[in-house]
Order: C-alpha cells, then structure tokens, then sequence
C-alpha cells in the first residue's frame, strides 16, 4: 500500500542511492516492461494536466518529470508537432492539445463510466437504502457524474450530479485523490490549497485525509456539507491501480454508524470488484 503524501516514500524509493525521477515512478506499473519512452511521455503529459489551467513552462515541465532540459525539449517538441500540447501563442507555457480532446470524445461512448457503474450503484442503493454516488477526476476537480437513491426515509444528498469540488474535498474525492501516486497528489494539493479554505479546509486535513484512508483502506468522515451526515467512501481503481472515479455512500449519524459503515463497505467493494471486471473486459487496466 502507498505511503504518506507527506513522507512520500512510496514516490522516492532508493534506486542506486539516487530517489526515482519524476518518470521513473511509473515504470513499475508499466506493461511491457521496458517501454521507458512511452512512459516518460505519459508521465509528462500527467504533469502538465495537473497544471492544464495555467499552463506550465519547459523548465518546469523538465523539472517535475525528473529529466533533462534537452530530454524534455525534445519531447515536448515532438508531443507539440501532434497536438498533444498545446503553446501559448508566446511560446512560454504549454497545455494539454486539441488531440487528447479528439481522443477522448471518441473514446467517451466506449467508456462511459456511468453506464459501466449503473449496476452497481442500483444495487448499493437497494441493498443498503443509502444514497449512493459516482465522482470522478475532471483535472484539478472531482465531478459528481451519477447519483441514486436508496428507499431510507430520511435522505442525505449532500452532493449534486454536475458539482464540482477540488480533488481531496468530499468523501468520494479524496478517496480519488489517495488513490493517486503521491508525486501526482502532492501536485495537486499544491495547486488546489488556495481552494480548499473555502470548504473550510486546508492542504494539512487533505494530507492527514489521505493517510487515513491508506492505513484504513476506505474513508469514513462527516460530510463536508454537514457534520450530521456520515459518508463513506472507495476508490474505483484499474488493474495497475489508475482510479477511474469513486463510489460514495451517505446516511445520517445516528445511522452510519461504524458498524453500518462496516457492512456498506463490504457491499461496495463486492461491487467496486464487478465494477473493475467491467473495465477490464472494456480493456482498460
């Protein structure tokens, strides 16, 4: 299991003496193994995703990434010349291009990710009676993208489908966000810490959220829009580990109970696990 964002030990294990570059942490779960270059370019194009809306500069992206001005110039270069960046028109910043855009809306009916949970979420939703949720990454953000309702009387809908919060804010968030190698999470915390005051937040709870989700393997937390609502979360994660979004399930205190939040835990990876028998059938890893 991943450590810390704070000690980050699982990002910068010792090889040779020397801590892994900003790629290098990706080779581990890359298939075939020795595809270095094929994982440098997605470990780049992460990066600058992860700072799409300002953008970032070589330097920068060379730096994060762990490798040499020259190596990252002529990468960038070459991602540029095929529209998977994108430059200002001063040349000084770079963001994702117009092709990832192509792909993607190709790709969306292929993988729609709501269809491919439906299922799950119905049965959550009778099984346990509790409104259940699907959140995913949109950049910098969780998206509520489904939402069902279980037959409990006294309904808790803290969230709305279309909202959006900055990854680590709500249940279904964070757990997204722990899910993330910790170089990534912590880049995103850095550009989400602005935010999160005004959730009532900061950096440090998103950080200590995280690492109680990795040592308990679930998040269990107050609502973030009242402290009288329980909610419970996991990650929907790929065979490489790669979170494709969260389940969340929410019910009042008085009846999330720890032993309730026991039992919805249960119900919810039996069902994260057809979920991600789905995706592998889709051939996602």
């Amino acid at each position: 299991m991943a450590q810390s964002v704070e000690s980050n030990t699982h990002n910068m294990e010792e090889n040779n003496g020397a801590p892994r570059t900003g790629w290098e942490r990706y080779v581990a779960d890359a298939a075939p193994q020795g595809a270095l270059g094929t994982v440098r370019i997605a470990a780049l194009l992460r990066i600058v995703a992860a700072h799409n809306a300002a953008g970032m500069k070589l330097n920068e992206i060379a730096r994060l990434a762990g490798l040499e001005q020259s190596t990252a110039h002529r990468i960038v270069t070459a991602l540029h010349s095929v529209g998977f960046l994108a430059r200002e028109e001063n040349g000084r910043r770079y963001h994702l291009g117009p092709l990832l855009f192509e792909l993607f809306t190709t790709a969306f009916p292929h993988f729609n990710p709501v269809e491919i949970c439906e299922p799950a979420m119905t049965a959550l939703a009778s099984r346990m009676g509790d409104t259940v949720y699907l959140s995913v990454r949109n950049g910098l953000d969780s998206l509520c993208v489904a939402r069902r309702e279980g037959s409990f009387p006294i309904r808790t809908c803290t969230v709305e489908v279309g909202q959006r919060r900055p990854l680590g804010v709500g249940a279904g968030s964070l757990a997204i966000l722990s899910a993330l190698p910790d170089t990534e999470a912590r880049l995103i915390i850095e550009q989400c810490a602005p935010r999160y005051p005004d959730f009532g937040m900061t950096a440090q709870n998103v950080i200590d959220g995280i690492a109680r989700m990795r040592e308990n393997g679930h998040i269990y937390q107050e609502a973030v829009t009242s402290s009288d609502v329980m909610a419970v979360s996991l990650p929907i994660t790929g065979r490489t580990g790669h979170p494709y979004g969260a389940l969340s399930i929410t019910a009042t205190a008085s009846r999330m109970t720890p032993e309730h939040a026991r039992e919805t835990i249960d119900a919810m990876h039996k069902e994260i696990a057809a979920i991600q028998d789905r995706i592998s059938d889709l051939g996602y890893v």
